[in-house]
């Protein structure tokens, strides 16, 4: 006898009426099959007796499929709130882990350094007659709008017109038609940042120059800046006792020429130059930098050519006194170039010394170098030299030392150290690449690297330096193009 087994099930699930299924001879039968189906048993007794059997039957699996239910759905809610919990949990770690990765905030103005060239040569372009090179400077990024302003007036790039053009013009004419040999013309104005904080920039400009003769010459443009006001700083402006700078800043600047006279190198009418002209009515070049406040002579002005272009430095130490407070150092947070072999524990605030030790071997013809602060040494490696150090100390107190150096063989390799606190810690190091000297600030620098791909490009990169001193690339650009 062929089994039938009818099996109702009924639940309603959003006003839906759901039918079960019933099995016959193992085939799936719905809807009107199911009432052929009950229709072929023998009694209706037997047939209302199955019927509530299985109406029994059926109430119990119902009973017992919503528990079950229940059960997973109570489970399921249990599980999507770990899952909720573990990801909340992985979501916090990830932004604590990102938050060193993030670049370090800063209050200093990150300065970019751009350069502009051009070359003019004859008609007949076979003789160079003059080129030229003038940097630009702008601030990167929004907050120092006053600031841009002033440094994109101050430094602005190549000049519309040059006179020295048809001076070259004429001077190669001339020395064609007699047959003489004729040496191009070249001028560069450029500039370098000497003290970049939260309250200054500082620069010094230098122009340098062949328009015929014997030699060129060069000359010097000191600048100094207010970051947030974007003034254009006088001595006047930083200083609250001019008059006792000025006497005490004569006295301490002949005393260090008198040393550097020894062998009689000076003009004989120094003193009367520094007496005199130092703070005239046209005051010689000054700028400041993370030590004092740097007086810069001319070519001519106190001593020969030959004996170069004097500068003395008047220490914060002994003149911050003259000084208005908010132009001191405050050392809270800043960018500085640094020496190696130099202390620059006073810069960033710390007790215990802080340098990069550079030891050249002879024998070796190599130079080891090592990071210093406090008690903690770490020696960073066997290079041919050291190419840049820097010191860059962020808002939140954490100082880190940059520095590049370079193989023999010409490759280069740039390094993130921590030194705060008397600690050494390796954070970064990029190999291949340089201190490029075109971005400078506490939370950007710029790179340099050199790539062979249809000719040698300078790669010029912005990196930015994050809390744990980590460098990440931000702006690329191809700067310039050397002809194979």
């Amino acid at each position: 006898m062929k089994k039938k087994i009818a099996k109702y099930m009924a639940f309603a699930v959003s006003g839906i009426l759901l039918v079960g299924c019933a099995e016959q001879n193992g085939q799936q039968l719905q809807g009107s099959q199911i009432e052929s189906a009950l229709s072929e048993s023998t009694s209706l007794e037997q047939e209302t007796s199955e019927s509530e059997s299985a109406e029994q039957k059926s109430s119990e699996n119902v009973d017992a499929e919503n528990k079950t239910t229940e059960n997973k759905t109570t489970e399921n809610k249990t599980t999507e709130n770990k899952t909720a919990e573990n990801k909340s949990s992985e979501n916090r770690n990830m932004t604590e882990e990102a938050s060193g990765n993030e670049i370090a905030e800063s209050i200093v103005p990150t300065i970019v350094i751009t350069n502009d060239r051009k070359e003019w040569y004859t008609e007949d372009e076979e003789q160079l007659l003059l080129k030229a090179d003038a940097d630009r400077v702008a601030v990167l990024g929004d907050g120092f709008e006053a600031l841009n302003t002033a440094l994109s007036q101050q430094w602005h790039g190549l000049r519309e017109h040059y006179d020295e053009l048809e001076m070259a013009q004429e001077q190669y004419e001339y020395m064609s038609e007699n047959n003489y040999g004729f040496i191009e013309y070249y001028i560069s104005e450029g500039v370098s940042i000497y003290r970049l904080d939260d309250c200054v920039v500082s620069f010094c400009g230098g122009y340098e120059a062949y328009t015929g003769g014997a030699h060129g010459y060069y000359g010097y443009d000191g600048a100094t800046f207010d970051v947030h006001s974007g003034k254009k700083l006088t001595l006047e402006d930083i200083l609250s006792d001019a008059e006792g700078f000025y006497d005490k800043a004569v006295s301490y600047i002949l005393e260090k020429l008198d040393e550097m006279n020894d062998e009689g190198i000076l003009f004989s009418n120094y003193r009367e130059v520094v007496e005199t002209e130092t703070f005239g009515e046209t005051p010689v070049c000054w700028y400041l930098d993370n030590t004092g406040i740097v007086i810069q002579y001319g070519l001519y002005s106190v001593a020969p050519y030959v004996a170069g272009a004097p500068d003395v430095t008047l220490p914060y130490d002994e003149f911050g006194q003259y000084m208005e407070d908010e132009y001191l150092p405050s050392y809270r947070s800043l960018y500085s170039r640094v020496e190696p072999n130099e202390d620059f524990s006073k810069l960033i605030g710390e007790n215990s010394e802080v340098m990069l030790v550079s030891v050249y071997s002879d024998k070796r013809s190599e130079t080891e170098v090592t990071v210093v602060s406090g008690n903690a040494r770490r020696t960073v490696g066997t290079f041919g030299r050291v190419e840049d150090a820097h010191v860059i100390k962020q808002e939140n107190g954490r100082s880190f030392l940059v520095f590049s150096c370079s193989y023999t063989s010409d490759d280069f390799v740039t390094y993130v150290y921590e030194v705060t606190g008397g600690e050494v810690r390796e954070c970064d190091r990029l190999d291949g690449a340089v201190w490029s000297g075109t971005c400078m600030g506490t939370n950007r620098i710029g790179l340099s690297a050199h790539l062979d791909a249809l000719g040698t490009y300078t790669d010029e990169m912005v990196y930015g330096l994050t809390n744990d001193g980590k460098l990440i690339q931000t702006k690329e650009n191809f700067a310039e193009r050397h002809s194979l």
